[in-house]
């Protein structure tokens, strides 16, 4: 019973990182953004039944899709297809949205680290995200626990933060309580320690992004520039959505960089990536 829908949006979710539907549904934080139930969705990804057009918003913001990339593009062509019928949309439908191929296709080495890095994701909950920026002291604990797959007490975590141990102790418990900590012997370890991290819909909390931006930079002023790269040029908008995608699998990709244990040159490093249109031209 699967239609060209269902089997593009199974793939879609598969290749984000979420092995099921329901895993899907619920760390993309369910009908909230989604805009259904789970029931409803489930439906959907065995073809039987068709998601309104307006849905296709939340699929590509939960599937972390650049609208106007080439599997963004996939996926509206994909329902089009659907809803219109083969015969239907070849003859109405096809030459008012040509099939566009990728600018940057990933290499064969490039699409194997795209499907190991789906394999590590960790999925933030609204709850957890608003603990790790809740305040500057919160953001600085949840990055030193999150790379760290050493256990944690609140004497290190002093130690390591320039807290005060009781006020160490309490953030512990307070990582522990959204279970971004969980209970190791003496202490705690963080169970994102060999994960990379995504954090909820944009949809479900506007605001917290906002605040996650001004955690970010707030905690990367405290640093020192280690390596810097621009560059300008001319190109044309809707081949850049396509950069834009390989780009963020490039910065996920720095995992493959990081260490959860401590060495004589270990330090913490904010990696970025940014693109910002000067004018038309």
């Amino acid at each position: 019973m699967a239609t060209l829908f269902s089997e593009t949006l199974t793939r879609l979710r598969r290749e984000a990182g979420f092995p099921t539907a329901y895993r899907f549904f619920h760390d993309n934080c369910g009908d909230k953004v989604l805009g259904m139930c789970y029931r409803k969705y489930l439906l959907m990804e065995q073809g039987r039944i068709l998601p309104l057009f307006k849905h296709l918003r939340g699929f590509l913001f939960s599937l972390r899709l650049v609208r106007g990339s080439a599997p963004g593009a996939e996926l509206v062509r994909a329902w089009l297809r659907t809803m219109a019928g083969e015969e239907l949309y070849k003859e109405i439908l096809e030459p008012l949205v040509p099939e566009r191929r990728e600018v940057l296709a990933l290499s064969p080495s490039q699409k194997a680290l795209k499907e190991a890095i789906a394999g590590k994701k960790f999925y933030m909950t609204v709850e957890q995200m608003a603990l790790t920026v809740e305040s500057a002291q919160s953001n600085l604990c949840y990055e030193l626990l999150s790379n760290d797959s050493g256990v944690w007490t609140a004497a290190r975590l002093a130690a390591e933060a320039g807290l005060k141990p009781a006020a160490a102790q309490k953030m512990l418990k307070k990582f522990a309580a959204v279970k971004l900590l969980r209970k190791a012997g003496a202490g705690y370890k963080c169970p994102l320690a060999e994960s990379l991290v995504e954090y909820p819909n944009r949809a479900a909390a506007p605001e917290l992004f906002a605040r996650a931006m001004e955690r970010h930079n707030e905690l990367v002023k405290t640093g020192k520039g280690a390596w810097f790269r621009r560059g300008i040029i001319r190109a044309d908008a809707d081949a850049m959505k396509d950069f834009y995608q390989l780009m963020a699998m490039n910065i996920s990709s720095v995992t493959a960089f990081s260490i959860k244990q401590k060495t004589p040159k270990s330090a913490l490093f904010a990696v970025e990536a940014k693109a910002v249109k000067i004018r038309d031209f």
